[in-house]
């Protein structure tokens, strides 16, 4: 993991994922989606979430999504 953390195209894939993460975590706190958000109908879980990101960003390691999901419902800002 700690390669990853200072490679800039790894960095870029946090923050991508980090605004999925926190997008859709807000979503399903106010249910004001539209589109394919609603559609997707996300729950507030982490692992919900989790799940989506990964499969709307599949190019994205797994640990860059669990660490961008876990940033982003705790209410963190980006670390990048």
């Amino acid at each position: 993991m700690s390669e990853l953390l200072h490679n800039l195209e790894s960095c870029l894939q946090y923050r991508l994922a980090f605004g999925e993460a926190a997008r859709l975590a807000e979503i399903a706190r106010f249910d004001h989606a539209s589109g394919r958000d609603a559609a997707a109908r996300i729950a507030g879980t982490a692992a919900a979430i989790r799940a989506e990101v990964a499969r709307r960003l599949a190019d994205i390691p797994s640990e860059l999504i669990e660490l961008a999901v876990e940033d982003a419902l705790q209410g963190r800002r980006p670390r990048w």
